[in-house]
């Protein structure tokens, strides 16, 4: 009985320094809402507590790597995950650091399912806590999926994809620079916070492999093999034509969504 109860707290032990000492985490929602999986823990088929910490190959890199393929995109950071993070650390007493290991900065695996959840946060706390006019609720609701007045604005500045030149409207999305749950009511319906793109270039901006520098020229992310770029006909010479008004959300792209290196 003393056996199994010092076994238990070994594994406790073990549980928690994963959690406190992560870099890379998935996160997912149980019970008492958001929990967080250390990368280097759930990268390994059926792994155990027991069996982990007696793994001398034990590598963050390779499981990383795992994740990435499985999920289709790197982790990145977020503010509101992070958030959920230190509670989390907080629910199960432990005392979170304030970066992860090697002081680099937290990131997570953001799967469709948690940004359809965190998006409908950020939408509950806007409602709840301002006191909108159903007009306003209407064009909140319309610019969070890219629709409605927030869309419309976007056609009049681009006219068209703003890196390809594509006029068919009807298949270009219309992508929040700084996401919709990171901006203020007034930033979601800006349209300088946003980009006309074909779906397949909506879809790296979104996830954090392409991005813009103040001239408007592509970054690439590493992270995007020659290969897929090409089939997602990503040219390394696109550009697009920001304006003034464009460098504060572009900034904040750079920094908080593109994905510069390999995790």
């Amino acid at each position: 009985m003393e056996r199994g109860r010092s076994s238990v707290g070994k594994d406790l032990d073990e549980y928690k320094s994963l959690i406190k000492r992560g870099t890379c985490f998935l996160p997912y929602m149980a019970s008492r809402g958001f929990s967080f999986a250390p990368s280097r823990f759930v990268g390994y088929a059926g792994n155990k507590l027991a069996s982990h910490a007696q793994n001398p190959h034990k590598d963050g890199r390779v499981t990383n790597a795992a994740i990435n393929e499985i999920h289709g995109s790197p982790p990145r950071a977020d503010a509101t995950l992070e958030r959920a993070y230190l509670d989390f650390c907080s629910t199960i007493g432990v005392q979170a650091s304030k970066t992860g290991a090697f002081g680099v900065l937290r990131k997570y695996w953001l799967t469709p399912e948690i940004e359809i959840l965190l998006d409908d946060m950020a939408e509950k706390d806007v409602y709840e806590t301002l006191d909108l006019t159903d007009t306003e609720k209407h064009h909140l609701k319309k610019a969070r999926v890219g629709q409605g007045l927030f869309r419309g604005r976007l056609i009049s500045l681009w006219d068209g994809c703003c890196l390809t030149g594509c006029d068919h409207i009807s298949v270009l999305r219309a992508s929040h620079i700084q996401p919709w749950r990171d901006s203020t009511n007034q930033e979601r319906l800006d349209a300088f916070n946003g980009l006309l793109l074909l779906p397949n270039l909506d879809a790296l901006f979104d996830r954090g492999l392409i991005s813009f520098n103040n001239k408007g020229e592509i970054m690439i992310s590493k992270v995007l093999s020659d290969s897929a770029r090409k089939a997602l006909r990503c040219s390394v010479s696109m550009k697009v034509d920001l304006r003034a008004e464009h460098t504060k959300y572009m900034t904040w792209h750079r920094e908080n969504v593109f994905v510069d290196a390999m995790a």
